[in-house]
């Protein structure tokens, strides 16, 4: 995105604060000092309506009366005055500005009345600014710090974009304790100007910043920011921990897709579809995106596990497999290597478990240097790398046995870990620890040079599972076309509003190209006999009286007529439920799967196709996974790999597997009919019958906006 507004306001030159006070606990002051005392080399300037100094520092009572025309202003002040200063400071020239203030839509109605005229002020003047109802931002590579913490820590890689200020500021000890530090931090608060597809443009265009952290309650302008996260994942990794804060997903509707369309399955599939690795927790965000942003990316899924104790070696191998990686046992030549640095009773095999043992320089310099060497693995996990936590444990048994003083005796158990820490960028095979002494010399020297360090094995294997993932999403991602952008559709004729009789349903799927089942309608019984004898028995007959979304329940269809006896009393039994109305005559379509191809609206985000298992049990199933439309061919090949029973789509005894350039189509086409006819609210075509490998429409639902 060229001229980013962030580029400014996260590099500016100079800074103006309005809301400071010599109250030293309020918010403003709080922040103030910390940009007073990060490091800052810029220009500070306070604006306040009173004081000619502020904090001991020179403060000014209005805009003009700046020394100079700063490149962002802060704003902390009460609610009531904040369009004004934002005015004031609009008519001194200042085009960016980062607003912490709260009070807006976050309180109603009125609050929201409010923002819009806060938007329209910043407009006039032709300011860009990050809030409001936001915590500040953080550019640690040239000591910006406009939050409420000190970054006490060295710069980092990790980005954040983040729509809780907490996540952006009562992390910092936390983040500072692993060795997780940020390059930079944007809390977008209520997003009402810049919002999260601005934000990762910026932080993908940041040479310092190497993987991108979001946090997301809800994204507003669904669009935007599938363009902006599939771009920056093909250059580097994001990872999101969404938190279903929001009702954008949550609808129901008359159609399977619109009842199956929960907040959940909807960010699941657009993060899928954008190349964004997912995060379930808080530490799995920080932990995750750490490891991306200080390791290299693996090549393919094989895995070593170096420990010296078997029960975190099952552990992680249980969660490897569980991951899907792969821990490959290793040949007999590895083997041959690795027996002379292990004990007679250890295993060479993977894991590499080296049990009690105090030779460290075996676990930390010559196991490593033989398995990062070698081509049977593409990246290694360790456990338990540990030397004064654990001289300082044992100390108190052995100081009357030792004449050196516990300093000096915790000292002589410090290894060096130099070589350890060159071989995972060397090799470009990546390292991910664990340890349950997480503050001792080897744990802090492996934090300090990027290591990914975890107190768990378990969440150790997740880091190295998300590493592996993002080198699948990014080959993936090569194969799919980028994002279309803004784009203007031939919109076709409206169809009416309510829901189009299946006939007319299957007719328009047809029109763009997706199977469906042979029929045709019928108004009287002559005119179903001879449908079902050109179609070939045994048939399907269906009622359809206009407005019924659902008609098996309403006892309107009738399977596997095989004569003429067996079509009139079809015919009659459906003239008792709904008289005169028509009735669809198809083939009875016999298949080994059944799918579920739908559309549905969301606020936000526009039509979104889905895929999922189908058949009457789709609702209790619900596995299904969501794109936001238009749907790339290949995006849709990919699609059934993120529902659960993936491996349905495969050959499974003795049947073929489902062809995925057919389905591809299917999706693709549903995905085109929805923005070209913006009428339609929802598609559901239930079953898509898998026959012979190929999926075909068996029944089909679309429910159109009322005219």
């Amino acid at each position: 995105m060229k001229n980013n507004p962030l580029d400014q306001i996260m590099n500016p030159r100079s800074v103006v604060i309005a809301g400071v006070s010599n109250n030293f606990m309020k918010m403003g002051s709080i922040q103030a000092l910390n940009l007073f005392f990060s490091g800052y080399k810029g220009r500070v300037m306070i604006l306040h309506p009173r004081h000619k100094q502020v904090m001991g520092k020179p403060a000014w009572k209005c805009a003009a009366d700046l020394p100079e025309t700063p490149d962002l202003a802060m704003l902390v002040t009460p609610t009531a005055v904040t369009l004004d200063v934002l005015d004031d400071l609009g008519r001194r020239g200042v085009k960016r500005a980062v607003i912490i203030t709260a009070g807006f839509r976050e309180m109603g109605a009125d609050g929201a009345l409010l923002e819009e005229k806060l938007k329209e002020t910043a407009a006039r003047h032709g300011i860009r600014f990050v809030g409001p109802n936001c915590i500040g931002v953080l550019n640690t590579h040239i000591n910006l710090n406009l939050t409420v913490f000190p970054y006490k820590d060295k710069p980092g890689h990790v980005g954040l974009i983040s729509q809780s200020g907490t996540y952006v500021a009562q992390t910092l000890p936390y983040l500072r304790e692993r060795g997780i530090r940020y390059s930079q931090a944007i809390s977008v608060g209520n997003a009402t100007d810049i919002g999260m597809a601005e934000c990762l443009e910026y932080l993908g265009d940041d040479p310092k910043t190497r993987a991108v952290a979001l946090y997301v309650e809800g994204i507003i302008k669904g669009e935007a920011f599938v363009e902006a996260a599939m771009k920056v994942s093909r250059k580097k990794p994001i990872v999101a921990l969404f938190v279903g804060g929001t009702e954008a997903g949550a609808r129901s509707g008359m159609s399977h897709t619109g009842s199956l369309g929960g907040s959940d399955a909807l960010y699941e599939g657009i993060f899928e579809q954008a190349g964004i690795i997912r995060a379930r927790t808080s530490m799995e965000l920080f932990g995750y995106a750490n490891a991306l942003a200080n390791m290299p990316i693996p090549k393919g899924r094989r895995v070593a596990i170096l420990t010296h104790s078997g029960g975190p070696a099952s552990t992680m191998a249980d969660a490897c497999e569980r991951a899907g990686l792969e821990l490959p046992v290793f040949s007999e030549k590895l083997q041959t290597k690795i027996r002379p640095y292990i004990e007679a009773t250890a295993s060479a095999k993977n894991p590499v478990d080296l049990t009690f043992s105090t030779e460290y320089d075996n676990f930390v310099l010559k196991i490593p240097e033989i398995l990062f060497a070698s081509d049977e693995i593409d990246a290694m996990l360790i456990h338990g790398v540990m030397d004064s936590g654990f001289a300082h444990e044992i100390h108190d048994n052995l100081k009357n046995m030792i004449s050196l003083s516990k300093e000096d005796f915790i000292k002589t158990f410090r290894f060096d870990l130099t070589r350890l820490l060159e071989l995972p960028h060397e090799t470009q095979k990546p390292l991910v620890a664990s340890t349950f002494l997480s503050f001792d010399h080897a744990a802090q020297t492996m934090r300090e040079h990027g290591i990914p360090l975890f107190t768990f094995p378990e969440a150790a294997v997740g880091a190295m599972n998300a590493l592996v993932q993002y080198g699948q999403n990014r080959q993936r991602l090569e194969k799919v076309a980028p994002w279309p952008g803004e784009q203007k559709h031939a919109l076709k004729s409206p169809l009416p509003g309510g829901v189009l009789d299946e006939y007319a349903a299957m007719k328009l799927l047809a029109e763009y190209g997706v199977p469906v089942v042979a029929n045709s309608l019928a108004n009287t019984l002559d005119e179903a006999l001879d449908a079902a004898e050109k179609i070939g028995l045994p048939v399907v007959m269906k009622g359809l009286p206009k407005g019924i979304a659902h008609k098996s329940e309403a006892g309107l269809v009738h399977l596997n007529l095989s004569s003429k006896d067996e079509l009139q009393k079809a015919w009659e039994k459906i003239e008792s439920a709904a008289p005169g109305c028509p009735r669809l005559v198809a083939a009875m379509l016999r298949g080994e799967r059944e799918l579920v191809v739908g559309m549905t609206r969301f606020e936000g985000f526009g039509a979104s196709v889905m895929l999922g298992i189908g058949g009457i049990f789709t609702e209790a199933v619900r596995d299904v996974t969501f794109r936001l439309a238009p749907v790339d061919a290949a995006q849709a090949a990919y699609m059934p790999d993120s529902l659960r029973m993936k491996a349905l789509f495969d050959a499974q005894r003795g049947l073929p597997e489902v062809d995925r350039v057919s389905l591809a189509g299917t999706i693709q086409a549903v995905g085109r009919m929805a923005l070209e006819h913006p009428e339609i609210e929802e598609i559901d075509i239930n079953p898509l019958i898998v026959a012979d490998g190929i999926p075909t429409a068996a029944d089909a639902l679309i429910v159109c906006k009322n005219q």
